[in-house]
């Protein structure tokens, strides 16, 4: 709800933080979760708020930022990620994609569904099934979608973060053995809710995954920021 919006955040350790702008200045509305890319030297966040999606660019990650760009689709939290032709798409919360611009600014084509989430065995304590936060990127020969299921805010051990590959970037998804990737396994550990988790790799070639969580006994704080290193395996999965 706050304005100036997508405040964005530099470390060199990711450890400490400090934030470098507030890229989203014109109020559309309650932004809900985003996505930053960085794709031909553009910098680029996608956002849902309003009952659509929006997109706003810079040339440099301090900016300046666009304007909102409505990308005229409804569905929640997009996730980016191109293929090696430079063919790009946009994921959303349904486990569906549309096709996007050269210039990703743009849609171009039908949503189209390709994945349908992680089957929650039936006697786990969750919120609701709810997929949610869509990330993706390649690795090897793989293309990985990690989202969220089991709702946000509702029993401590309902939240959690799922993984899939695909060696396309439209599926079909191959669900990990490793799933749920992490997860609250009661309401007594340090960390509850966890999910939303984004995998990524640091200059290094260090692999790692930031996620969210309530602090036990500090639900009122809201959602903190958390990470965990990860592990790839031998054939070719992830794990913390």
């Amino acid at each position: 709800e706050y304005y100036p919006g997508l405040t964005i955040w530099h470390s060199k350790d990711l450890i400490n933080w400090t934030p470098v702008t507030s890229a989203l200045t014109k109020n559309v509305g309650s932004v809900w979760a985003p996505d930053l890319v960085k794709y031909n030297n553009k910098y680029y966040i996608y956002f849902p708020a309003n009952n659509t999606n929006y997109v706003i660019v810079a040339d440099a990650i301090g900016g300046p930022w666009s304007e909102p760009v409505d990308l005229k689709i409804g569905n929640i939290d997009p996730g980016h990620v191109a293929d090696d032709k430079g063919n790009r798409y946009l994921y959303f919360s349904n486990g569906g994609c549309v096709p996007l611009s050269g210039d990703g600014l743009s849609v171009t084509g039908e949503m189209k569904h390709t994945y349908d989430g992680w089957p929650i065995p039936k006697d786990w304590t969750i919120e609701c099934f709810c997929m949610e936060g869509p990330k993706l990127f390649k690795h090897g020969e793989y293309y990985y979608l990690t989202v969220a299921q089991g709702g946000t805010a509702g029993p401590a051990t309902g939240h959690m973060v799922i993984s899939a590959r695909s060696k396309s970037p439209l599926g079909p998804w191959e669900n990990s053995p490793y799933n749920p990737i992490v997860r609250a396994q009661s309401n007594i550990e340090k960390w509850l809710s966890v999910g939303h988790g984004t995998i990524f790799e640091d200059h290094s070639k260090k692999w790692w995954m930031v996620f969210h969580g309530y602090e036990n006994g500090h639900y009122n704080v809201g959602r903190q920021t958390l990470l965990a290193p990860v592990e790839w395996t031998a054939d070719g999965w992830f794990k913390l």
